[in-house]
């Protein structure tokens, strides 16, 4: 059995609490992030209005629609050809980038447009208030991913990231 396998709900909501805080295993100790994809990508954010440097901050609504936009994402083809990479020996992480189908218009995100300025051609903040739309729905997401363990253990696998990439922007 590789990491290119089903996983089921329960052992994807796992590795996301798992990996939460959690350093990241494939990075050096001294410059390793930890694991965000809860604190930092769904409505558990303290603050969504935190990283201004940004230009477009989305967060998943709940905690249960980063579970199902994760599930789509690692049990889609691609996905499955991302993780099958896992299974190469000196192959540690990979990136998923996923164009949800079948949670299309189910998945909802929070978004925050921050105020941005260009200098230099590099975009800064700028002054004023950052617009805070609830409830857009997600289009695709971002899935970063470590191996933590034998791919035949229960949640091998260390989720460092899962947000949502594209939302669908309405008046």
């Amino acid at each position: 059995m590789g990491y290119d396998r089903t996983y089921s709900r329960e052992e994807i909501h796992q590795m996301l609490y798992l990996s939460e805080r959690r350093l990241r295993p494939t990075a050096p100790a001294a410059s390793a992030h930890e694991g965000h994809a809860i604190s930092r990508h769904t409505e558990q954010r303290e603050n969504p209005f935190d990283r201004r440097q940004i230009r477009q901050d989305s967060t998943f609504s709940s905690r249960k629609h980063l579970i199902l936009a994760t599930e789509e994402a690692l049990h889609s083809t691609q996905g499955q050809q991302e993780l099958r990479k896992l299974n190469a020996h000196g192959t540690h992480t990979c990136k998923i980038a996923f164009q949800l189908v079948a949670t299309q218009g189910k998945i909802l995100a929070d978004v925050v447009l921050n105020p941005m300025a260009t200098v230099d051609n590099k975009q800064v903040p700028a002054q004023g208030p950052a617009l805070y739309l609830q409830k857009l729905p997600v289009d695709s997401i971002i899935l970063i991913i470590d191996k933590l363990a034998p791919s035949e253990s229960w949640a091998p696998l260390h989720i460092q990231t899962a947000y949502p990439n594209q939302v669908v922007m309405t008046t």
